[in-house]
This record gives structure tokens, sequence and C-alpha cells, in this order.
């Protein structure tokens, strides 16, 4: 049964090129961990509360100029030029699509990646991927990522790299295990935020996504069951679910591989992880509410069914 996905880029290469690992797990009865840190069983925490008025996604961090929060059809027409599919080695822009699997819904739009390689030879690479919500609520990304490897000859410094950073998400990161990993915190309006746990709470980018990876079409779409599948979902569940620390807040980390004191490469996670949550609480109840009718359809229909002879 598929619960969750993360996306995250994998230290695998494929023609020297990093790879792409779509990553499912359980989110419901696990103990909290945040990445680099113990594990954390802590009392529950409240399910955040959309803004006002929705996300406004122009507010929110972005990469490659697509920002959290921004519909499908505004990422495309963002990606698509940036990721021709006339590539001679196939590269461009994939599409992964959703479905409920116990649902009568039609397939929606769940994952765009997009994969170029500027030099043509395999020496650098630029990959990004974006994950939207499911319905029913109203579709947005709300996870990003980018690795780019860059070209021997063009490869910047450290400290070049992280000034184009602090310019764009923030001059106060915080710092992770090293001086090459970098974090910032933000709330739902797109405004840094310092929270006294910053250090470990960063490290939930691009932890949690509303669904499966997605298929290559509408016809081919990946099975999405929800966070309890045909249980239907308690007070007990969200508790549970909540006491996840990571379920809460809009983070970027940044990881910079470092080697002969320049930057070889770089990865971003951005995420949008308290509407992730609500996402997911909202399409389980959605689902539980397509069971409870199909289950009273059944009852009314046996209900006009004869009585036998007794």
């Amino acid at each position: 049964m598929t619960r969750g996905s993360i996306f995250q880029f994998g230290d695998n290469k494929v023609n020297n090129r990093p790879t792409i690992q779509v990553k499912l797990f359980a989110v419901v009865f696990i103990a909290a961990t945040i990445p680099g840190s113990a594990t954390i069983a802590q009392a529950p925490i409240q399910v955040p509360v959309a803004p006002a008025g929705g996300i406004d996604s122009s507010k929110m961090p972005d990469v490659a100029g697509i920002h959290l929060g921004m519909a499908p059809q505004a990422v495309f027409a963002i990606m698509k030029p940036l990721f021709p599919d006339n590539h001679p080695r196939g590269l461009g822009l994939s599409l992964g699509y959703a479905k409920f699997g116990h649902a009568p819904d039609t397939p929606w739009l769940q994952t765009l990646v997009g994969d170029a390689d500027a030099c043509g030879n395999n020496e650098c690479a630029d990959i990004v991927s974006v994950v939207f919500n499911g319905p029913p609520n109203k579709q947005g990304a709300i996870g990003l990522e980018r690795s780019v490897n860059f070209q021997e000859g063009k490869r910047p410094t450290p400290d070049t790299l992280k000034a184009a950073l602090l310019q764009k998400y923030g001059p106060n990161p915080f710092v992770v295990n090293n001086p090459a990993i970098m974090g910032w915190a933000y709330d739902e309006q797109g405004q840094p935020i310092v929270p006294p746990n910053g250090k470990a709470l960063v490290q939930c980018a691009g932890t949690l996504t509303s669904g499966a990876g997605g298929g290559p079409s509408p016809t081919n779409a990946a099975l999405e069951y929800g966070l309890t599948g045909t249980c239907p979902m308690t007070q007990a569940d969200v508790t549970d679910l909540m006491r996840n620390p990571c379920r809460v807040g809009v983070y970027v980390l940044v990881s910079m591989n470092v080697s002969a004191q320049v930057v070889n490469g770089f990865s971003i996670k951005i995420s949008e992880n308290s509407e992730a949550t609500r996402d997911a609480i909202a399409q389980q109840k959605y689902l539980d509410s397509v069971a409870a009718g199909q289950q009273q359809q059944q009852l009314n229909k046996a209900k006009q069914q004869a009585v036998p002879t007794l």
C-alpha cells in the first residue's frame, strides 16, 4: 500500500550522471526521525492551519523560478523550455501521474522531472524534480529538488556559491554538520524564521510528499491509497502522524560537493511540509467518504432485495 514518498537525489550515477530515487515509506505509525539526528519520540503537534486565502506561491522559496505552491500548468510552462525532449540521449521532461486505487476519480499529474546536459558529454548535469499534492485539495507544488554537476573548468568556489545562496534564500542559514550543508526555515507566508531547533528541522526538507512517484501516463498512473488505505482514519491515526516534527514547516536544504577548493556540484531540497500534511489528511478523509458512500449504496441495494420464502 502506498502511504507516502520521499524524493531525494541519490549517490548512484548512470553514465556519470546523478539519478533521482523515489522511495516509498509508511508515515502513520513510525517514530519521527530527522536525517542526521536521533529518533525523536515527542508529544504530537497540531495539524497546521492553512493561511487565510491559501498559499501565495510568489512569496514562497523557489528553485529555477519554480515556487512552492505553483499549479502544475505554471510549472510545466517553466520547465518545458528548460528541458526540451529533443536531446540525443533521451533526456528532457518526464511526467508522472497518479490515481486513487479505490475511488473512481481521474488521474492527476503528480510529478515533473527535468534532466538536462548542457555540456553534451556527461560532464555536467542539471536535474529538477517537482512533486504536487493530489486531490481533493487544489493542486500545487509541495516539493522541489535540483541537482547540478558543474563542468570542469567552470566550477565555482564555495564562497561564490554560498554568496548566491544567501542572496536567494536569506542571510542567516543554519549550518548543518559542516559549512557545505546549509538550511533555511520559513513560515507559510514565505518569511524566513529562526526556530530554536532550526538546525534539526531544516533537515526535514524534502522528506514529505502526499503521494506516490507517479506513472508515465494517465493510463499507467501509479495507484495511491492514502494514509490508512481502506481503514478509516481515526483521531489516533492523526495524533500518531503529528508526532513527526517534520510534519510542520517550510524548508530549504542545500548540500555542496566540495573538492580541491571548488564546488563539483550541489543539491537543493525545498518542501512545504505543512501543506503536504494537510493534503494527506484531506485525501484520506475524502477516500473515507467515498468508501462510506459505497457501503451505503450496497446496504440500500441489499434492503431492496426480495425476502426469500421462509
